[in-house]
């Protein structure tokens, strides 16, 4: 097969897929802490959000540099907390964390403009609207909870995943 991928946007492809798995496990871990608080709808959330939003992404690059010639490399992923403080936390970390990830996909756009990687920009592109709604989902969460003046329990039970 052609190699239709230049060794740097395949080793920060490599680096993406990591991300994108680790964030799974942030977000398990996070569900972890609110099962144990009693905070089924949370925890019910976070465990979702891992399964069908983190590991999809993660293939989607997988696939990628498999299509284009390039070899995949899985690196290690590291330990992710389970101890939270509370909701609002969960919350804020989970912003946070989507903010580096928006960071991270714009890094990827970068190196593929500059090393002239046309056939990433369509893939590239859809991470980029992806993150919009990530972090959009996340602040709505946020403000949901906020609106409801943080009492968990009615937060907690009207909490869904689209």
């Amino acid at each position: 097969m052609v190699n239709l991928i230049s060794k740097e946007l395949n080793d920060l492809i490599n680096e993406q897929i990591v991300e994108e798995i680790r964030s799974g496990y942030i977000y398990l871990g996070m569900s972890a802490w609110a099962a144990k608080e009693g905070l089924s709808g949370l925890a019910s959330f976070m465990k979702i959000h891992a399964e069908k939003e983190e590991y999809k992404h993660a293939m989607k690059f997988f696939q990628y540099i498999i299509e284009t010639g390039g070899k995949v490399e899985l690196g290690t992923i590291e330990n992710v907390s389970t101890d939270y403080s509370s909701a609002e936390e969960i919350l804020k970390g989970a912003i946070t964390h989507e903010e580096h990830i928006t960071k991270k996909c714009k890094e990827l756009m970068d190196l593929a403009q500059e090393k002239k990687e046309y056939f990433a920009y369509d893939m590239l592109n859809w991470f980029l609207r992806e993150q919009i709604e990530e972090e959009n989902l996340f602040n709505q969460i946020y403000d949901d909870f906020l609106h409801a003046n943080k009492s968990l329990g009615v937060w907690d039970h009207h909490l869904k995943h689209p």
